[in-house]
C-alpha cells in the first residue's frame, strides 16, 4: 500500500517525528545530491560525505543499484543510518528539496522527492499505517 502527502502539508516538527519513528525501522538512507548547486547545498553534501567517512566524491562511491533510479545531474549516496547521519537528516534544510529515501533491507519505505512529494509504502497490514504520524497521508 502507498500513501502520499506533500512536504508543504507537513510541519517541520512532524517531519522530524516521522524521521525519528522511521529511523527505528530503517537501516539505510539514500540521498540525491546535485552535482552543482548553491554553496549551502554543496556544504551539506560535503558534511554528509564526511559523516559517512568519504572525503572526496568519485563515481565508485555512489551506488548504481537497479532498485533505485539514477538522476542525471545528481549523485546518489546510500549510507547506513548511523547516529551522525540521523542527526544530519533531522537538521537538514528542507528548502534544499533533496530527494531522500529511508530504506529497510532492500526496500525504500519512505521517500521525499525533489518536487516535495512524500510517499510511504509498505504492505497493507504494516503497523506504520496505524501511526498517527501518517494521518494526513492519503492512499494512492
Amino acid at each position: 500500500m502507498r500513501q502520499y502527502n506533500t512536504l508543504s502539508n507537513i510541519s517541520t516538527n512532524t517531519l522530524k517525528e516521522i524521521y525519528t519513528y522511521l529511523f527505528n525501522l530503517c537501516d539505510k538512507v539514500n540521498i540525491y545530491f546535485p552535482n552543482e548547486g548553491s554553496l549551502e547545498i554543496m556544504n551539506c553534501k560535503n558534511t554528509f560525505l564526511e559523516a559517512i567517512h568519504i572525503t572526496k566524491a568519485s563515481d565508485e562511491l555512489f551506488s548504481s543499484e537497479d532498485a533505485l533510479e539514477e538522476k542525471e545531474g545528481y549523485s546518489m549516496v546510500i549510507a547506513s543510518l548511523t547516529d551522525e547521519v540521523k542527526n544530519l537528516i533531522l537538521n537538514m534544510n528542507s528548502a534544499f528539496r533533496l530527494s531522500l529515501g529511508l530504506i529497510t533491507k532492500d526496500k525504500v519505505l519512505f521517500y521525499i522527492g525533489d518536487a516535495g512529494e512524500c510517499i510511504i509504502e509498505d504492505t497493507a497490514d504494516s503497523v506504520i499505517f496505524s501511526s498517527p504520524l501518517f494521518n494526513t497521508f492519503k492512499t494512492i
